[in-house]
């Protein structure tokens, strides 16, 4: 529902101009009240339950959302337009706003605002009956994982997997065909990570094939994919020519027994120029095909064999209902029934299922909305060969106003798209879309993290990776509910994709208020801005597709610009035009000079991402103005090494707001200049080499969560001196240290920090041929994730009780490292322990663990090595 944002949105930039002083008041505040009063009508109002009223509701919301995009528009443009220095006050008679008054903009509301909130007069109450008088309120408590368990495939997964252990040395094809949502995917998945499969395949690679395909793109995900005993999956990035990645995939797996996956194929053609870099050495490799069509299935299978998915029974279709509503739980008798025929409904397509259940896992469990969700169902269900996505559709239907503009933004990205989610959050959050907590107890970033976590646990998004503290660190879409969200952007006016060269404007594009480009070609770009340059209301540009390998200038420009995520495009000169663009929140571009003392002017701005290419790193040089300074708002600022500014003669604002700051020469972090920056939680500082470094951490940055120290130029023999000690905030919880050299005896200042929960050494860290902890200073209580690369001792003699909350436990190129204490395979919760490229004797030990913890039948440690010799 576009129309919740933007009052969301509209009613954020009234307090804003409240705030300032400089706009008259009681116009204001009148506005401001009348907004406020729709946003809490339209949380009444949505989700209707109940089908009766949806029409009348959905034709007001049209209403709000037109109305309120028009009042956005004026205000903006007047804003924009006049640029008034901070110094001027205006009077409400004084300007006219855009093409409409403040007067009329209130008028135009008013009746709106009535006739909303006697909708919610009406609605809001019999919602609230529908969902009350139950205890079963849904857990909002978040794992950060989703279970992958099939239901109701084990058959199909035991045909298929026989069929590629079978006998056979020549390559074969198996291809797997069913409709959108019946869980292919997912079988291919399941078997793809068994233990046997893997034992039985000496290379393993995947890649999902969009519609909108390169086959550039699909050779290069292969290679990146893919995983042997000497190579982790991921571990090198492939570029290049269509010819050299072919060539790369080829030798790469030529008389190597391998497993291919190539998930959602959709033609013969992408399939026949893939398959000319999939070598036939006769030696029982595979290739795994999922696909929607049945010909295609047919036309690349080898043999007589292909495996047509079926819909799930009216059993299985129950399990995995109750699985996805109640986790572990059993359903409550009163609702078995109904919760059937909701199952039912669904066809036996467990992509609905699934949406459904995560739908039901969320509301109170009572009879008569259980019984509102049946209704629905079966009316989807009536929709005959549409009923899939109408059932769907309800998922997006029944959300929360404050989840809706999340589920829209999601489908601005290319289909198959693994999202970073740091960067998720700061665009959700420069939006203005999202509702801060109650008297601010939560910072906006965590109210976007929380809606997230909820769009997950409804089943709406998928988690692709876990960052090392167990957070989702990307994520994305099922192919057929992005459709879905790009179809509901389409008609909300929220995001427009431009997904290829020349491509024809829509009916309405105009009007839309967003714009992504999937694929930023270089000799495209002036033809994408001719294509969009009508869109003048347009208040986020997203650049989605790769990184341009060559310098680029800039063309698309929007004067109500809010976002502007360009960091894959390289301007070879600063785009100055940005400069005007007042409104800005969000900036990331990538730009190799200095940046101009004019980009203080964006006073709105939170987020300032400047990437550099190539990477020059220059002690002593800053490619931040002095005015950074002056620019209170910014909440991120992530750049490529550099200085810091000085603090100006005259007393600095206090960058108050800003969260995180990355990658700062250490000489820069005076006292003086932490002192400015009271609100940091995540720090990035670097040194050339290493020396001394005045160090002041731990009394200035009270509310620090993630700190990261690298010595770029390592020297053997040397070691930082931390002045005047080494010392870390008690708040830290995630710590990396890299080219430090410091002794093993400092490292009982990082076990005594109580929150830390993620620490990674790397470079020579430490130094020393043993580390040794002792019982008495050395207990790592909350550590869950613990790195060690390129270090260089010998000996650890260390035990369970020294990590006894360790989840994850990864050593790279430790070449000297005799042995893991064997005492760490009886932490309790430990459930990875990882070597990559680590010493014969290592390898060893790790593999002794591995047997040891079998023997005590314990099958939730996972041991793994990759190793070249």
């Amino acid at each position: 529902m576009a129309a919740h944002g933007a009052v969301v949105s509209l009613v954020q930039l009234l307090k804003q101009l409240l705030k300032s002083g400089h706009f008259p008041t009681p116009e204001i505040q009148s506005l401001h009240d009348n907004v406020f009063s729709l946003q809490s009508s339209l949380e009444r109002i949505f989700p209707v339950q109940k089908r009766i009223h949806r029409s009348a509701a959905n034709d007001l919301e049209i209403q709000i959302r037109d109305a309120i995009y028009k009042a956005q528009d004026s205000i903006e443009s007047f804003i924009f337009n006049q640029n008034l220095p901070s110094s001027e006050e205006i009077t409400g008679d004084q300007y006219n706003w855009g093409s409409i008054s403040l007067q009329e903009i209130t008028e135009t509301l008013d009746p709106i605002a009535e006739m909303a909130e006697k909708l919610a007069g009406i609605i809001g109450p019999e919602r609230d009956n529908l969902l009350s008088g139950d205890e079963s309120q849904p857990s909002k408590s978040f794992s950060g994982s989703k279970s992958t368990r099939i239901v109701g495939q084990e058959e199909d997964k035991k045909v298929v997997t026989e069929e590629l252990l079978r006998e056979e040395d020549k390559l074969q094809v198996i291809p797997i065909s069913g409709m959108a949502g019946i869980g292919k995917t997912t079988l291919a998945t399941s078997i793809y990570d068994d233990r046997i499969i893997k034992s039985q395949f000496a290379f393993r690679a995947w890649v999902t094939v969009t519609q909108d395909y390169h086959v550039g793109e699909i050779l290069a995900r292969l290679l990146n994919s893919m995983e042997s005993r000497g190579q982790k999956a991921g571990d090198r990035v492939f570029q290049g020519s269509d010819e050299q990645l072919g060539l790369n995939l080829y030798q790469s797996l030529y008389n190597n027994r391998y497993l291919v996956v190539i998930d959602d194929m959709w033609g013969s053609d992408v399939w026949d120029r893939v398959r000319r870099s999939l070598p036939d050495n006769e030696n029982g490799s595979r290739i795994l095909l999922t696909t929607r069509i049945l010909n295609v299935a047919r036309s690349v299978k080898t043999g007589e064999f292909y495996h047509q998915m079926k819909h799930l029974g009216e059993e299985d279709s129950w399990t995995l209902l109750c699985e996805k509503t109640f986790g572990d739980m059993n359903c409550p008798p009163h609702l078995e029934k109904t919760g059937r025929e909701i199952a039912k409904n669904c066809g036996g397509l467990p992509l609905s299922l699934t949406v459904i259940g995560g739908l039901l896992s969320q509301e109170r469990k009572t009879e008569e909305y259980w019984q509102s969700i049946e209704e629905d169902t079966n009316a989807a269900a009536s929709k005959g060969e549409d009923s899939y996505l109408e059932i769907l559709s309800l998922s997006y239907n029944h959300l929360p106003g404050k989840l809706k503009g999340c589920f829209l933004y999601m489908g601005a990205f290319p289909e198959d798209s693994q999202i970073p989610v740091s960067r998720l959050i700061k665009l959700w959050v420069a939006e203005g879309f999202l509702i801060p907590s109650l008297n601010l107890i939560k910072s906006l970033e965590k109210v976007a993290e929380g809606h997230l976590e909820d769009l997950i646990e409804r089943n709406l998004i998928l988690i692709h990776k876990n960052s090392s503290d167990g957070r989702i660190k990307a994520c994305g879409m099922h192919d057929s509910l992005r459709d879905l969200s790009v179809q509901e952007s389409r008609k909300e006016k929220f995001f427009h994709s431009v997904k290829r060269h020349l491509q024809e404007n829509e009916l309405g594009t105009e009007n839309q208020r967003r714009l992504c480009i999937h694929r930023n070609v270089l000799m495209c770009l002036k033809d994408v801005y001719k294509s969009t340059k009508s869109i003048t209301v347009a208040r986020t540009v997203v650049y989605a597709g790769p990184h341009h390998p060559h310098p680029m200038p800039s063309c698309l420009t929007f004067d109500l610009l809010r976002v502007l995520d360009a960091f894959t495009v390289y301007f070879i000169r600063f785009p100055y035009d940005l400069i005007k663009l007042i409104h800005l929140r969000y900036l990331s571009l990538t730009y190799s000079g200095k940046l101009p003392p004019s980009l203080s002017k964006l006073q709105n701005l939170q987020t300032l991402i400047v990437g550099r290419q190539p990477k020059i790193i220059s002690a002593g040089k800053s490619f931040l103005p002095d005015e950074i300074w002056n620019m209170p708002q910014l909440r991120h600022l992530l750049i490529s090494e550099s200085d810091f500014p000085k603090i100006p003669g005259h007393k600095p604002l206090l960058l108050a707001n800003l969260q995180s700051l990355s990658s700062i020469n250490a000489a820069c972090c005076t006292k003086e200049v932490l002192q400015n920056f009271p609100s940091l939680k995540k720090f990035g500082m670097w040194i050339v080499r290493p020396g001394d470094v005045a160090f002041y951490l731990a009394d200035e940055l009270k509310q620090l969560e993630a700190f990261k120290f690298t010595v770029l130029n390592p020297i053997l023999g040397r070691k930082m001196n931390f002045l005047p000690k080494l010392d870390f905030p008690k708040t830290l919880r995630k710590l990396s240290l890299s080219g430090c050299g410091l002794p093993w005896e400092d490292m009982g200042v990082i076990a005594r920090l109580p929150l830390l929960q993620v620490l990674k050494l790397r470079e020579l860290a430490f130094k020393g041929e043993a580390w040794c902890p002792s019982s008495d200073d050395y207990i790592f209580e909350e550590l869950k994730f613990l790195l060690l690369e390129y270090l260089d001792f010998k000996i650890w003699d260390a035990s369970d009780s020294h990590f006894p909350s360790l989840k994850r436990l990864i050593i790279r190129h430790c070449y000297r490292l005799d042995e893991i204490p064997p005492n760490i395979g009886f932490i309790g919760g430990l459930e990875l322990i990882e070597l990559v490229e680590c010493s014969r004797l290592a390898v060893e030990s790790a593999e002794e663990i591995s047997d040891v913890q079998e023997s005590y039948d314990n099958r939730t440690l996972q041991v793994r090595t990759y190793s070249s010799w």
